[in-house]
């Protein structure tokens, strides 16, 4: 499946034709997760159960059993990963106030695992 390039919180980006660029592969993948979980919980009125909200837990006491749990489910929801294979989620706390996460995931029909880390924040 094929997106356009797009991160959390920045703008699409065009190509050297000027054309909206795509995301294929491990980026779209990436791209895609990080969306899932920085998307306010219940922010898509037709689809209640896509977004962890975690931008929105900023400054919260940080409870990392319970973080772990909610990206968790939401990956578990996530079509490009492949849900057969291991998934672990680590969280370190950054001051002040948030998380950073590292995920590792094999995506469908890849035969190696990924992993990437982002802030809670969503940049990368």
């Amino acid at each position: 499946m094929t997106d356009l390039f797009h991160y959390f919180g920045q703008d699409l980006v065009c190509d050297q034709d000027g054309a909206l660029a795509c995301a294929r592969e491990t980026i779209g993948t990436r791209q895609s997760v990080l969306r899932r979980l920085c998307t306010n919980e219940n922010g898509y009125l037709w689809h209640r159960s896509y977004g962890a909200g975690l931008p929105a837990r900023i400054g919260t006491p940080l409870r990392e059993a319970e973080l772990q749990r909610l990206i968790l489910a939401q990956l578990a929801m996530e079509a490009r990963i492949d849900q057969d294979a291991p998934i672990s989620v680590r969280i370190v706390a950054s001051p002040p106030g948030g998380a950073a996460c590292t995920i590792s995931y094999t995506e469908r029909g890849e035969a190696g695992q990924d992993s990437f880390s982002f802030n809670q924040d969503g940049t990368v």
